[in-house]
């Protein structure tokens, strides 16, 4: 399948990009061949390939979850907040 300038300036249309006439011509040229490679690509006999999960063959290490033990009083952390509200910390505004 060949794309023409017509199909070229549609695309460009609705991707909002403005082509001059050598770049209508120069992405019509790319774009039948992407699609060209795409035609050889689907020739090809992949049946008896395996699907690729990773390129590597590391896997990924996990960890067990565990609840956080160490308890800190509120009192303590409130002690080092430059400015506090009861229980809170106060922030400086970011959206006005």
């Amino acid at each position: 399948m060949l794309i023409d300038k017509k199909v070229t300036k549609k695309i460009s249309f609705l991707a909002r990009i403005g082509l001059t006439e050598k770049e209508e011509e120069e992405f019509s040229k790319d774009l039948s061949n992407i699609l060209k490679w795409m035609e050889d690509l689907q020739k090809v006999d992949v049946s008896n390939v395996e699907p690729l999960r990773n390129v590597n063959d590391i896997e990924l290490l996990e960890r067990n979850d565990s609840e956080f033990s160490k308890n800190i009083e509120q009192e303590k952390l409130l002690s080092n907040a430059p400015q506090k509200n009861g229980n809170f910390f106060t922030v400086p505004k970011v959206i006005e």
